[in-house]
């Protein structure tokens, strides 16, 4: 009988040791979205004069590292006369700089342009630092993260110089977002607040030009409302909405996925994005944590969210437009801008670069459990078989 007792335990033990099947991811997308999982920062090169000191260089290196806490940006000190292997040696030559001091962003998905160094300040140190507070903070970049930070998501319209194309965007964007609060309680995991609208306004562009850069746009180049969705930690997810494109179906194709189970199918690369330039503090952090319930910087919950990630960074192939995002074709009629034409919408036809946008995903939530329940249930009838016999033969 103590063999039979054993057997029991064993059982129980094995069975408590597997994942729960009835269960899937226990994250969504947009929780995932708040993790740092060590995608590639921003940098900010700074050139420095040949009769600047080894000293006051290592000073400037020690105040910036400093300044560039809590942010998605690293800054580097290059001293004239550096190796021309090195990789801020070439942005000299595309930037036209034949004169020190100067500063060069770059982006990770790789763009860079040149930033202005005031001039009326006593030292290059504290020049750098103003430069490098410019590019992290704007009006427009701090409502996107406020709201961000306890919403589904932010939808960012970007508005033109004619008022009547402005306004039907506007609907457009009204309309997707009240479709996606109708559908809060329907989610995998529940999210208490729907997205929201951020509106950058034509005249205000000048003033938004490290937010314009990072989605590829000047603001002379602003002639027409544009739309950009946000989530989490400020990630752009999907295209840029211009044109054509910016209706409320095409929106919602995009916005529907920040909703989804973490483990949907979809590629982690072309999920995780590129995060805007910005500081995110420790009154933020804590914004997140009281909207999640749990803090994502907690180490154990970070491995795991982390874990997650890298399962899926070999998912469809490697991203080629920004964020690996194709421009979506809209077949057959174009979706009005009422509220009505998205009452039906797909939420599937959205796909990574590579993928025609008419397939469907593979729903693998449903192939993880019918293997996972099917094993349990061969374990169960393999043990309990090797009970029988031992109990017969005792």
């Amino acid at each position: 009988m103590t063999r039979l007792v054993w057997l029991n335990l064993a059982v129980l033990g094995i069975l408590a040791a597997l994942p729960d099947p009835a269960f899937g991811c226990r994250y969504n997308v947009r929780e995932i979205g708040f993790v740092d999982v060590g995608v590639e920062p921003y940098r900010l090169f700074v050139y420095v004069p040949q009769a600047v000191g080894t000293g006051e260089i290592d000073d400037l290196k020690d105040t910036l590292a400093a300044a560039s806490v809590d942010t998605n940006l690293r800054c580097e000190p290059v001293p004239a006369g550096v190796d021309a292997n090195h990789p801020a040696w070439r942005f000299l030559s595309a930037h036209g700089i034949d004169s020190y001091p100067a500063a060069v962003m770059v982006s990770p998905d790789g763009p860079s342009r040149r930033l202005l160094l005031p001039a009326d300040v006593p030292s290059l140190t504290e020049a750098a630092c103003l430069s490098l507070e410019a590019v992290l903070d704007s009006p427009t970049r701090r409502q996107i993260l406020e709201k961000a930070a306890d919403s589904y998501g932010v939808v960012l319209l970007i508005e033109g110089p004619q008022q009547d194309r402005n306004a039907a965007a506007r609907e457009a964007v009204s309309a997707a977002i009240s479709y996606v609060g109708e559908q809060l309680e329907f989610l995998p995991k529940a999210i208490a607040r729907g997205p929201e609208m951020v509106v950058l306004d034509h005249s205000s562009l000048a003033g938004e030009d490290t937010l314009l850069w990072t989605l590829g746009l000047e603001p002379e180049d602003v002639n027409e409302p544009c739309a950009a969705i946000f989530y989490s930690r400020g990630r752009w997810i999907g295209p840029l909405f211009k044109g054509e494109l910016l209706t409320d179906a095409n929106l919602l194709r995009v916005l529907s996925i920040i909703g989804a189970d973490c483990e949907c199918g979809f590629d982690h690369r072309w999920l995780q994005g590129t995060m805007l330039p910005a500081r995110w503090d420790q009154g933020l952090q804590q914004k997140v944590a009281a909207s999640l319930g749990f803090d994502p910087e907690s180490p154990m919950v970070k491995m795991e969210m982390v874990s997650i990630v890298r399962r899926g960074m070999g998912g469809l192939g490697d991203p080629g437009a920004p964020f690996g995002y194709q421009e979506i074709e809209v077949g057959g009629e174009q979706a009005s801008l009422s509220h009505s034409s998205v009452a039906g919408f797909d939420n599937g036809t959205v796909e990574p670069a590579g993928v025609p946008v008419d397939v469907e995903q593979p729903h693998t939530g449903g192939l993880i459990l019918a293997i996972s329940f099917g094993s349990m249930v061969a374990l169960v009838a393999a043990i309990s078989a090797v009970i029988l016999w031992r109990v017969r033969r005792d």
